[in-house]
């Protein structure tokens, strides 16, 4: 009788468990380790920084790059930014106590100060907008959305790097690891038939 129900049951934890330790081994060792004058190294640390590359690239051609950077900043609401700013600035320094004690200053009416924020305001919004096409340029040009990211990534703890990389494939590891004991279990079922039937 255990001649047919063990076969099932071994060859499930013989698949379970290879399954286990081969998803482990993507892993592990993080560090470079000496067997027997074998160097055994998980294949992801080992790979780490193709991976960070391939990740980084796949980021920026599927979800943003430098010149998307540079679309936002075209979109970008300079004029009321801008007007916020100057009138912040100017209602700041008309109305501190030290510009008060000057009596000339004291007589600046609230029209002049209208007109001051708009002049302020308008040239540097001339400024923004003679200098917009050229920022635009440089952050297209300079901004290494690809290398930043992948810098990034490398220089992740091993630890974490095997977290982030986990995260996003966790379900289908443990689906990996029940198919390697359900085929083994299936195996070890034929292996029982087989020996019924040949016995």
């Amino acid at each position: 009788m255990y001649r047919y129900i063990l076969p099932p049951i071994i060859g499930a934890f013989i698949g379970y468990l290879t399954n286990y330790v081969a998803i482990k081994l993507l892993f592990r060792p993080h560090r470079p380790l000496s067997l027997m004058g074998f160097t055994i190294q998980g294949l992801i640390p080992k790979r780490r920084q193709e991976i960070a590359k391939s990740i980084a690239q796949t980021i920026e051609r599927e979800l943003i790059s430098s010149k998307d950077i540079a679309t936002v900043l075209d979109s970008v609401n300079w004029k009321e930014d801008v007007e916020r700013a100057v009138e912040g600035l100017i209602e700041h320094r008309f109305s501190a106590s030290r510009i008060k004690k000057i009596p000339l200053l004291g007589l600046v009416s609230e029209n002049l100060i209208y007109h001051i924020k708009y002049i302020i305001t308008r040239d540097i919004l001339e400024e923004v907008e003679k200098k917009k096409p050229t920022l635009l340029k440089r952050v297209t040009e300079n901004v290494d959305v690809k290398g930043l990211l992948t810098d990034r990534i490398d220089r992740l703890d091993l630890v974490r790097f095997e977290n982030l990389l986990t995260t996003f494939i966790a379900k289908e590891l443990r689906y990996i690891e029940i198919l390697g004991g359900v085929m083994g279990f299936l195996i070890g079922m034929a292996q029982s038939v087989l020996v019924y039937l040949l016995r």
